[in-house]
């Protein structure tokens, strides 16, 4: 039996379980803590996984309504350049969050703000349509497509453009915007970007959202408690040509 002196100098009996109930008490609140603080972590990456590169781009949330309406055939017999779109065309992207994509008289009271996605073709190609899961909110539905080269690692100079008024609304699935460009040439192994940019002149007001892909995705496990997957907020886009 242990004696332990408390307080006012009085000696008390301590036993060894009760010294064993005390350590592993604490060894417990020390696992609790380390999950607590390994589970903040991991949502916190969820809900930026770019946020020291991004910290000042600003990402919509909402819930999906309506029911499914399969992605729109393109009507050609052009081939897939590059796409993260999918898994199938009744459930093309996640139309519950992505960035915003705004003009400089949003309805959101936001800076103005604009969104590209990187892809780089395997072989040399001809990118002669883009797909984009761009959301409309508020304002004139309007809104910039184009194809850009790359600049160290972001977006560079627009290499071709265009414009498309039919944009589906924010939080409905799975039609997406879809913008012929002229036949633009690009070479296997280099990056380029798809932007959706917002028209300052025709369409200042413009307020929307380009909605992430459903295949950029990562997981996490914390503390033993079961692995789960989230959203890294990658837009989902498609080029389309020939190939060569």
């Amino acid at each position: 039996m242990a004696k332990v002196l408390r307080h006012g100098g009085k000696l008390r009996d301590e036993s060894p379980l009760s010294a064993n109930a005390a350590i592993k008490c604490w060894e417990d609140r020390k696992m609790v803590l380390k999950r607590a603080l390994g589970t903040l972590f991991v949502l916190t990456l969820a809900s930026g996984i770019l946020f020291a590169q991004s910290s000042r781009l600003k990402v919509a949330h909402t819930t999906h309504h309506g029911v499914n309406t399969a992605m729109q055939q393109d009507g050609s017999t052009l081939k897939v350049i590059f796409s993260n779109i999918g898994p199938n065309k009744s459930n093309a992207y996640d139309d519950t969050t992505g960035y915003y994509v705004l003009g400089p008289n949003n309805s959101v009271g936001l800076s103005e703000q604009w969104i590209g996605v990187p892809f780089t073709p395997r072989t040399d190609s001809h990118v002669s349509l883009l797909l984009l899961a761009v959301g409309w909110i508020s304002g004139t539905r309007l809104v910039n497509v184009g194809l850009y080269s790359d600049s160290g690692g972001t977006v560079g100079s627009a290499l071709a453009t265009g414009q498309s008024a039919a944009i589906p609304v924010f939080g409905t699935c799975c039609q997406v915007v879809s913008v012929d460009i002229p036949s633009t040439s690009v070479s296997g192994g280099t990056q380029y970007w798809i932007v959706a940019t917002s028209d300052d002149t025709n369409a200042p007001d413009f307020t929307g959202v380009f909605q992430s892909s459903n295949l950029a995705n990562i997981a996490g496990e914390v503390g033993g408690t079961g692995w789960f997957s989230f959203t890294t907020n990658t837009p989902a886009a498609a080029a389309k040509g020939t190939i060569p």
